[in-house]
């Protein structure tokens, strides 16, 4: 935006020039004149600064969990000699953040989030950052601003505003529940456990020994081992290789979009999708996501081939803090079992997660078990009655527990 309030005052100083000279006070006049000309050159100041003037707007970390603090950074850099005695900036934050405490001194709770503002001064090709710190209490992706900034000249006769260029974003990911071990293979093989709990070793495969530790099955002990040193030995097996596990959600909670959205129960479904999708990522296992609905960046629903490490991690969790109920994806799981039935070699394992279930999708579910794909359905705080569907594992789950 330009320069605004510095008319009135060339205006004045003209006035009171002509003024001079009519009644015959040249002093007035000249005093007026040189004062019209400081007025000209802090108009130019003034937008030579808004010209230069950089705004950035930012967040100190690209992502958090819910109940943590980051900092939102109001960044004003001057390139120019001139000192800016007073900048001043107004920034909006979103209902799912709120300001930490102590509150800053210019702050107002409002319907749809917070306001802060405050001022500063900026010296000669300075750069100054205030920070604003803020908890993260609801999952999602969450824009600040948009931010204003306003100052004015070094005598303060023009002032000037701006917006800042871009809005900062925050993404706070689902909250995460502990998941029971026996939660995917209640069926623990014995021997020794190398690996997470759904890759069981495999018996025929032997890579080593060990000392027998309290605990470990007679059936493992080495014969040869034993003798050998005068000490329990037992097997060390190599465990079988990593299975395709696949996790697949439907982000509403009613069979039909008009039916509105129970929002406890929606943020119970993505806790449940984020608590299983970490316990196997963290154990290092190759993980896929599906997701049924509104995501910001993924227009057709969210569609992640497996992948295991750190950066894997974040894109599944990042998927699950954008997702919203429905939207143009629908309340209809079916094209996402055809597209995912694809990629499902048989021995594989898919998890979807659901508030209901359509009959319809009984007979694509046990076409995959017939395929020799497991498949496990997890109903997330589901008010009727889970269906009998023979070869599909149920293992229910209400928030912040899951039955083993």
């Amino acid at each position: 935006m330009t320069p605004r309030h510095g008319d009135w005052v060339r205006t004045f100083f003209i006035l009171a020039a002509v003024g001079g000279l009519f009644f015959g006070v040249p002093v007035v006049s000249a005093a007026a004149a040189f004062l019209f000309v400081l007025a000209l050159a802090a108009e130019w100041l003034a937008t030579r600064s808004l010209e230069t003037l950089k705004v950035g707007h930012r967040t100190s970390t690209a992502a958090v969990v819910i109940g943590d603090v980051a900092e939102v950074w109001v960044t004003v850099e001057h390139p120019q000699p001139w000192p800016l005695t007073a900048i001043h900036f107004e920034d909006t934050i979103p209902t799912g953040l709120e300001v930490a405490d102590p509150k800053p001194r210019g702050y107002q709770r409002m319907a749809l989030g917070s306001a802060v503002w405050g001022a500063f001064s900026v010296g000669p090709q300075e750069r100054v950052r205030h920070r604003v710190a803020v908890v993260a209490r609801e999952r999602g992706r969450w824009l600040m601003g948009p931010m204003r900034v306003w100052g004015g000249d070094p005598v303060g006769w023009t002032q000037f505003e701006r917006f800042a260029p871009d809005r900062a974003v925050l993404t706070v990911y689902p909250q995460l529940f502990p998941v029971p071990r026996g939660f995917l293979n209640p069926n623990r093989p014995q021997g020794e456990r190398r690996g997470p709990p759904w890759n069981p070793p495999d018996p025929l495969r032997v890579v080593g020994v060990r000392p027998y530790q309290p605990g470990d099955s007679r059936r493992l002990i080495h014969p040869h081992a034993t003798a050998h040193t005068g000490t329990l030995q037992v097997k060390r097996l190599e465990p079988e290789g990593d299975e395709q596990l696949e996790l697949l959600a439907l982000a509403a909670t009613a069979p039909y979009i008009w039916e509105g959205v129970d929002r406890d129960r929606f943020e119970s479904l993505v806790s449940a999708v984020a608590s299983v999708g970490d316990m196997f990522l963290r154990s290092g296992s190759a993980l896929g996501l599906s997701l049924v609905g509104s995501v910001y960046g993924w227009p057709r629903g969210v569609n992640l081939p497996p992948g295991r490490g750190p950066e894997h991690w974040a894109r599944v969790m990042t998927a699950l803090a954008w997702v919203q109920p429905g939207g143009g994806q629908g309340h209809d799981l079916a094209p996402a079992l055809l597209r995912l039935s694809h990629r499902l070699r048989p021995g594989a394992h898919l998890m979807y997660f659901a508030c209901f279930h359509q009959p319809a999708w009984t007979p694509l579910l046990q076409r995959l078990v017939q395929r020799g794909v497991q498949v496990t359905f997890v109903p997330v705080a589901m008010t009727e009655a889970v269906p009998d569907m023979s070869g599909v594992r149920v293992r229910p789950w209400s928030p912040g527990l899951v039955t083993p």
